[in-house]
């Protein structure tokens, strides 16, 4: 008996990995799908039901896959049309329905290779791919699974890689191409053992079992069988445990041991009743009748035998039906009837010849459409001939208009590339001068700060502060001459005194940071350490590092760099509420880097400028007048960072 297990191995299909069907999560899942209001639940749960039923109810799976296109459609959700139309194709490949699987996975890849779904597209390649397979196309189906199995390495996409690597080792066992099929099983296996891939683990396991069985080596094909069906039985895959059970009943019956391989084919049988899977049943029972044959269980032989016969006539299976009738033609032999073994005998040539015609008419269909392709081709080429005589004597004539209107459309386009040319170096001269003008402008209004602030300062010092000293120390001559009545008096003058002295020390302290003389004497790192020395260390912590400022940098840059540094912490001590606050100053080669971090209460930096008051404003014009770069780092209750980028 011609083995048929090629036709009965597990089908690798490119959806995620099957889980374990307890039928109290579908049942749960079916409550959740019928209760539910809301279409979006309800089309994720009826594409899980159709997925999850397709391997023990294609009643069910088609059920929900059709309800899950309806809904698709009905949120018009390209995406999830195109991924109803995949599970109802994969509903159709588990019971062998092959012509309606390709249309719907047909349909998917269109939709999602429109929709630009690569990795999606290409999984309904690998489904069109195995379809192929299945119906002996396998040149194309080598075609497709090369083409899914790039787009996934492009996406590194290793699970999906090992699922077409398996495709890739069946479609090689076909070809008796050995070395490679085996090549692609390991790899396969490889791949499918770093991501834990049960479902592929499964698939792969069983086309080794077809590699050893083809080379009749049944023992090794018969210990990779079982560890396949160990990783479906995990995963209760009952459609592909039923494709397995069978295939390693075939096994069995070559080992002849058939009381073994009717067990399998039993079990094979009672999945595929259950999934209503014709072809599968009819295998079984054809199987199971070969086997009662070989028992010398003659009426039982018959029984099961004839029941197949039915099926594969309804179902037009005309391979299957010469097999069953070569099965009927060897028991009537056996039983020594042989007027209705020969009737059986010629039922099979017969069979025979019909494929063969079949195969030949289809063979000579392609001919005849090849020849006359060929003649329609052989015609044109004749109407070519004539036509380019009348093309060559136009083509003369319009030769000449065809090189004047390029000349024409050529001296138009330089043209209009040279005015475009023209107007683009004065609008960048006119935009260059506008830059020039806004430096020089941004440089005039700074140094005019700069040199107010110096008036300002020495002001201070040499005015308001030298009037601050000749009171104090009229004050104190006064002392020595006034009498006070009381010890009351006493206490206002001596507060009066402090509180004149303090003036005087806020008067020098704001004369130096208005125009701190370190700053010119010492540098900036110098001149920003001077002035957070004298900010009270128990309201606000600071600590400041510096690097590589051993040397002076240009006037403009630290003057600038000094404010903008001034102002950011004047505004920590205003706004932020910190008690905590680091300065990073860093020089190198390509420019200068401050960091200004507190632990205040921040604010969120996204709504900046609803906060961006005339400070920031000038920390921003200032940064800018030097090339340079500022960005608010903030979250509410995270404290705020400042990262100023100077270039050099």
């Amino acid at each position: 008996m011609k083995f048929a297990l090629a036709l009965l191995l597990l089908c690798f299909t490119a959806s995620y990995e099957a889980f374990a069907q307890d039928q109290k999560v579908l049942d749960s899942l079916e409550n959740v799908y019928r209760l539910s209001k809301d279409d979006k639940v309800k089309l994720r749960v009826s594409g899980d039901l159709c997925w999850n039923y397709g391997s023990i109810n294609f009643d069910k799976a088609l059920f929900y896959g059709k309800a899950e296109l309806q809904l698709a459609e009905k949120l018009k959700d390209s995406a999830s049309v195109a991924l109803a139309y995949s599970d109802i194709g994969n509903t159709y490949t588990r019971v062998n329905n092959l012509k309606e699987a390709l249309v719907y996975h047909l349909k998917s890849y269109a939709l999602r290779d429109r929709l630009g779904l690569k990795a999606k597209a290409a999984g309904s390649i690998s489904n069109i791919a195995v379809i192929y397979k299945q119906l002996g196309n396998y040149k194309e189906a080598l075609a497709y699974m090369h083409r899914s199995l790039k787009i996934y390495e492009d996406a590194g996409d290793e699970a999906k890689q090992a699922l077409v690597l398996g495709n890739i080792g069946n479609v090689y066992l076909e070809y008796k191409k050995f070395e490679p099929a085996k090549e692609a099983f390991d790899k396969a296996i490889e791949i499918a053992k770093r991501n834990n891939s049960l479902s592929t683990l499964a698939s792969s396991y069983s086309g080794i079992m077809n590699y050893y069985f083809q080379q009749n080596k049944l023992d090794q094909a018969l210990r990779y069988g079982k560890i396949s069906a160990e990783y479906l039985k995990k995963l209760n895959m009952k459609s592909d445990l039923a494709a397995l059970y069978n295939s390693i009943g075939q096994v069995y019956y070559e080992k002849s041991k058939y009381a073994e391989a009717m067990k399998y084919y039993s079990t094979s049988l009672e999945f595929r009743l259950f999934m209503k899977d014709k072809l599968g049943i009819a295998s079984c029972y054809k199987n199971i009748g070969a086997c009662y044959a070989e028992l010398k269980d003659y009426p039982k032989a018959e029984e099961y035998v004839n029941k197949s016969i039915l099926i594969f006539k309804e179902l037009n299976s005309k391979d299957y039906l010469r097999e069953a009738y070569d099965i009927l033609g060897d028991i009537y032999e056996a039983k020594q009837d042989y007027v209705t073994s020969l009737k059986f005998f010629k039922e099979s040539v017969a069979m025979k010849d019909s494929i063969y015609n079949k195969q030949s008419t289809d063979k000579i269909n392609e001919l005849q459409i090849a020849y006359q392709t060929e003649k329609k081709m052989q015609q044109i080429v004749l109407l070519n001939k004539e036509n380019k005589i009348q093309k060559l004597v136009l083509f003369k004539r319009n030769i000449f208009l065809a090189v004047a209107l390029g000349a024409l459309v050529i001296t138009i386009l330089l043209g209009f590339l040279l005015y475009n040319s023209i107007k683009l170096k004065q609008a960048a001269r006119l935009q260059a001068e506008v830059i020039t003008q806004q430096d020089m402008a941004t440089k005039a209004v700074l140094n005019a700060e700069e040199n107010e602030r110096k008036r300002i300062s020495g002001e201070l010092h040499d005015g308001l502060g030298q009037m601050f000293s000749a009171v104090k120390m009229n004050l104190s001559a006064l002392a020595d001459d006034v009498d006070f009545k009381n010890s009351n008096g006493k206490k206002i003058f001596d507060k009066t005194l402090d509180l004149v002295d303090e003036s005087c020390k806020e008067v020098r302290s704001i004369s130096h940071q208005m125009a701190p003389n370190v700053l010119l004497k010492s540098g900036l790192g110098t001149a920003v350490r001077d002035f957070i020395n004298k900010i009270d260390a128990r309201k606000l912590k600071i600590n400041l590092e510096t690097f590589g400022l051993q040397e002076r940098l240009d006037q403009n840059i630290e003057t600038v760099l000094y404010r903008v540094i001034q102002e950011t912490v004047n505004n920590v001590i205003k706004h932020s509420g910190a008690n905590s606050l680091d300065i990073q100053l860093t020089k190198d080669a390509d420019g200068i880097n401050a960091m200004i971090e507190d632990n205040g209460k921040g604010f969120d930096a996204t709504q900046i400028e609803k906060f961006e008051g005339i400070g920031l404003k000038n920390i921003r014009s200032r940064v800018e007048y030097l090339k340079g770069v500022v960005d608010f780092s903030s979250t509410v209750g995270s404290g705020t960072l400042v990262a100023i980028y100077i270039p050099l």
